[in-house]
């Protein structure tokens, strides 16, 4: 896309995201109506260096510009009684890409019953996200800079954090549990007789208390919060399509644990800071002898200054993030990226304006490239 054509692009989003926000429409009336929708669109606008593209499609000799729909959603909720909740989130990643991925299409990605006998002990199934790491219970619509760091992706799933399965969480006091069985639900193309899935994340919070199944990326100084999270998440005989070449069927028994902590407290009456960050872990353990085992670790650290400026009611936001991953496994043993972004949200997450510039190099390859991305999210 041209200069010209990414002006008009953005003119036209600053113009779309300018107007009303109304998350959750109820429909059929009255005071607690039970079913409601809602939609959501993040439109990216990227420049990715030729090494920076997906894996799966053919080399790049030059640089990429792009402008698609990241993310399309419809979402319906329905709540027939005060303890039972129904919700479905369909929707359509990266529409009008020229880099495609697995995610691409137009696919169910939530669809799950919650039923709550009380607050400490609530029990969901059907399709959700795996409890395992704060920022892959984040919502892609409401992350601290444009997109998740690719240290989140080390535990394979389902949509990239989903799976099928049972879960049993609550909240008592400071405590959130979540414990989860899944079938491992990637493993139909490779692996039908895969063991099944257990999954649990444990977290405790100081100052407000986050109760609900997602978290937030940024509270906007609307919150104080200090959170640590331990989880953990193990599979045995288990494929990965998102190994290596030539190891995507190969099984394994494979393991992963985390901690990972956020805070976010306002500073005075108009700042406030926002911070981040993981370590996590991953073991694969292939049943092939002629393989060696993989060990891959990695961890990010994240941070947002909420600027004290409200022009009409907007805000600013500068962020950046360093993450690192390092594996066992070559080609690629370690990769280091490095991210500065800046936010405007004209009305909180719902309607916001994102850019963020990052720098990533890979060992022993030579890889040392930039990405530019603009994003703008809409939600209605």
């Amino acid at each position: 896309m041209g200069r010209r054509g990414w002006a008009l692009a953005v003119s036209a989003l600053i113009l779309a995201a300018s107007g009303p926000a109304h998350a959750w429409i109820p429909v059929g009336g009255g005071e607690k109506p039970k079913l409601e929708i809602e939609t959501r669109f993040q439109f990216w606008g990227v420049s990715y260096g030729e090494d920076l593209v997906a894996s799966d499609v053919p080399d790049q000799t030059e640089t990429v510009n792009d402008f698609f729909l990241r993310r399309g959603r419809v979402l319906a909720r329905y709540r027939p009684t005060e303890s039972l909740e129904l919700l479905l989130q369909t929707g359509h990643d990266n529409w009008g890409t020229k880099t495609s991925v697995d995610q691409s299409g137009f696919r169910i990605k939530d669809f799950f019953v919650n039923w709550k006998t009380a607050e400490p002990f609530q029990v969901v199934a059907g399709q959700f996200k795996v409890p395992f790491l704060r920022n892959n219970l984040e919502s892609g619509f409401n992350q601290l800079l444009v997109d998740r760091s690719d240290v989140t992706a080390l535990r394979p799933a389902r949509e990239g954090s989903r799976d099928l399965g049972v879960m049993a969480w609550g909240n008592t006091g400071g405590l959130q549990y979540r414990a989860a069985l899944f079938d491992g639900s990637d493993q139909e193309d490779l692996n039908s007789g895969s063991s099944p899935r257990g999954s649990g994340r444990f977290a405790w919070n100081w100052g407000d208390r986050e109760t609900g199944s997602g978290y937030t990326g940024s509270g906007l100084g609307k919150q104080k919060v200090l959170q640590v999270g331990v989880q953990g998440d193990i599979q045995s005989d288990r494929a990965d399509p998102q190994d290596l070449a030539g190891l995507p069927a190969a099984l394994r028994d494979y393991a992963a644990w985390a901690i990972d902590i956020y805070v976010d407290h306002p500073i005075g009456s108009k700042w406030a800071i926002t911070g981040e960050g993981a370590w996590i872990e991953r073991t694969d353990d292939y049943q092939d002898p002629a393989l060696a085992d993989n060990e891959t670790d990695g961890f990010y650290v994240q941070a947002g200054l909420l600027l004290p400026f409200e022009p009409k009611g907007t805000r600013f936001q500068i962020c950046a993030r360093f993450d690192r991953l390092d594996s066992d496994e070559a080609p690629i043993t370690s990769a280091t990226g490095k991210t500065v972004g800046f936010n405007w949200y004209l009305k909180g997450h719902d309607q916001k304006i994102q850019i963020d510039y990052t720098h990533r190099t890979e060992e022993p390859v030579s890889l040392d490239d930039d990405s530019l991305r603009l994003s703008v999210v809409m939600v209605f």
